[in-house]
């Protein structure tokens, strides 16, 4: 096993000046940001610490924590890398781990990619959808039955069509016979675990590392991931929302329906039609008042004070009981000399007593230290409702099932500190002792970038002539950067009346966040550079999207990024902090606007040689007393609040 000092000089020779990188690749270009982090993160791996370390755009933080994982590796110890975005899973397969590869020849990895179950085909679903009568002449169940036969990865990213009944198909933890499945030894998801078990780096997602978590906390020798030695955390700004989800609970409105239309697709089950009629009824009674409400989150004892709170308490209690009903009369279906059909029963009262339970946690249990909410996602073709369960703090449970479990954790990202450390992160995610890195750019934003802040400026409002004022300055800037803008809001009602004011004065190529998608308007941005295309966005463009060179020359953000204030979980959390004596602005907002506000700004400069102006259009920032900490700890550029300075930087 190589010791830290062996490591610390194998680092230097690998990133330094003539090092490995520089000699195998003519573009590369020494960073002492980035062989410090790497040194941090070998350094926490090392001696079995945990490290907080945020990088600055350009500094290279994938190869800074896969190269020191990699060589820690050699010693036998396995390192999960987890991510929050597809986008960079595929970055870190298809080009970082690559590089790695290539860098440190005389090793090679072995590295394995582990998504949800949800995401592969199982064949016993599918050999039982088959059987289906309503797939019978169903082209595109054909052309699944085509791919399964074809497919070495069973997952649904590799399927090239949309297929809506995929759910019917894919893998799932209540019907799934395991061993006794006579497809294991072929099975997609179960192959890919037991190559998993002699990875080296084994590649997740947050969602999937946390669901681990939960599992082993109730049986801490079961799990999805074999045993590891440390995690790694890319885009670590979002484990707070992230553990909330998995150590929470949510139903949403197709739980019941998806399950109905199994059943419906079972034959010879004898379940009666009008047992599924009033199952359905029941369900679509529970989440009629919650579809009623205008908003799209809100607290779910809100609802149940209303008009509607009395009728969505019958339809939930009937549904506890036609749900117990409905497993006693699966339970009685005659399954002699049909094994098969009695563990698909199993697994159909397995989802039954699941939902019952979460149903009776839902509307009948109190839940200390928990917020119950609803909310109305858009754009989804099952689901416009979810019901959840969110714990007001992760820091706790945290501290037991994460800090006090895995021998080193690294949490990475371009945004991670506030004002300079990481006191924010830490009393949300209850971390302890640490090794902390806060590593700058390496790019010269005094040269390269100008913010401009409007001192001239009203307070943000959602008064129709804010929005007025607000469009009239955007074209003035747009003039001075011939367009070639993201313009970042924080919320689609903003976003929809500066578009519509701007769409037919603008002479660019406007697109907007929700016609397409985000990948398709983002090809078009850049192919749209010469004519000057400006991209309107919220939430998803405010980070990971990379757009290097002149197609993205301007940032415009509308406001501080402080999150809804009455949003059900972010007030459930405020509240706590005022109730501990705390102060819930200084302590919970200002530190995750200011981290936001980090993302959005990080759009701008990508490369050495970009060249642009950020325009955040809150005059909050020059004249409220939090505005200068905002300001202090953005990347060090040029700042102004006069107009013909940003047309003379563009000049």
């Amino acid at each position: 096993m190589p010791d830290l000092e062996t490591t610390t000089s194998q680092l230097a020779d690998i990133f330094g000046e003539g090092g490995k990188l520089s000699q195998k690749f003519d573009k590369f270009e020494f960073r002492p940001q980035q062989l410090a982090m790497a040194a941090s993160v070998a350094e926490a791996l090392a001696k079995k610490r945990h490290c907080l370390a945020e990088a600055g755009t350009g500094v290279g933080k994938t190869l800074a924590y896969l190269i020191p994982a990699a060589l820690h590796s050699r010693s036998g110890k396995r390192i999960v890398v987890s991510t929050h975005t597809i986008n960079l899973q595929a970055q870190l397969l298809t080009k970082d781990i690559p590089l790695v590869q290539t860098v440190l020849d005389d090793a090679p990895l072995k590295v394995v990619l582990l998504k949800g179950r949800s995401n592969y085909l199982c064949l016993y679903e599918l050999d039982h959808a088959a059987q289906s009568i309503l797939n019978e002449n169903d082209p595109l169940f054909a052309q699944v039955m085509e791919w399964s036969r074809e497919t070495e990865s069973g997952d649904v990213a590799d399927l090239d069509f949309p297929y809506t009944d995929w759910s019917d198909v894919c893998s799932n933890q209540d019907t799934c016979r395991r061993q006794e499945c006579s497809y294991y030894n072929s099975c997609f998801y179960y192959k890919l675990r037991q190559e998993a078990a002699t990875a080296d780096i084994i590649l997740v997602n947050h969602s999937l590392f946390f669901s681990d978590l939960v599992i082993r906390i109730a049986e801490p020798k079961s799990g999805i991931l074999p045993k590891y030695d440390a995690v790694i955390f890319d885009e670590a700004h979002h484990l707070e929302d992230i553990a909330g989800k998995a150590f929470g609970l949510e139903f949403s409105n197709f739980r019941v329906s998806n399950l109905l239309n199994r059943l419906r697709k079972q034959r010879d089950l004898g379940i009666p039609d009008p047992m599924l009629k009033e199952l359905d009824h029941s369900n679509q009674a529970l989440f009629q008042g919650f579809s009623e409400s205008p908003r799209q989150e809100f607290f779910i004892s809100d609802i149940m004070q209303s008009q509607y709170g009395a009728s969505i308490e019958r339809a939930a209690s009937e549904l506890v009981t036609l749900l117990d009903g409905l497993n006693k009369r699966l339970n009685d279906v005659d399954t002699e000399g049909r094994p098969e059909m009695k563990e698909r029963l199993d697994g159909y009262r397995r989802m039954c007593g699941r939902m019952r339970d979460e149903l009776t946690d839902l509307f009948f249990r109190d839940h200390e230290n928990h917020v119950k909410w609803c909310d109305k996602p858009s754009g989804k073709k099952f689901v416009s409702c979810v019901l959840r369960i969110t714990p007001i703090c992760v820091a706790e449970v945290m501290k037991d099932a994460l800090w006090g479990n895995v021998p080193s954790a690294v949490l990475t990202s371009a945004t991670l500190a506030n004002s300079g450390g990481f006191s924010y992160l830490r009393s949300r995610l209850g971390v302890g002792e640490s090794e902390e890195a806060i590593v700058g750019s390496p790019f010269e934003f005094e040269r390269q970038a100008i913010l401009y802040v409007p001192y001239d400026f009203d307070f943000p409002s959602e008064q129709p002539e804010y929005a007025s004022q607000l469009a009239e300055r955007i074209q003035r800037i747009l003039e001075y950067t011939n367009g070639r803008a993201f313009l970042l809001f924080t919320s689609y009602r903003m976003l929809n009346k500066v578009y519509d004011i701007l769409r037919d004065v603008l002479p660019y190529k406007l697109l907007k966040q929700g016609e397409k998608s985000n990948e398709k308007l983002l090809e078009e941005f850049r192919k749209g550079k010469s004519k000057g295309a400006c991209l309107f966005g919220v939430h998803s463009f405010w980070e990971g999207v990379d757009v290097p060179g002149e197609a993205l020359s301007c940032v415009i953000i509308d406001k501080l990024p402080f999150a809804v204030p009455d949003s059900p979980v972010n007030k459930a959390r405020t509240d706590a902090i005022t109730a501990a004596g705390g102060d819930w602005f200084n302590e919970y907002a200002a530190p995750q606007a200011q981290i936001r506000l980090k993302q959005g700004f990080g759009r701008l400069i990508r490369s050495k040689t970009d060249r642009g102006v950020v325009c955040i259009m809150d005059s909050r920032l020059l004249k409220k007393y939090y505005g200068k900490e905002f300001i202090r700890y953005l990347p060090p550029c040029s700042k102004t609040w006069k107009l013909e300075d940003v047309e003379e930087f563009m000049s």
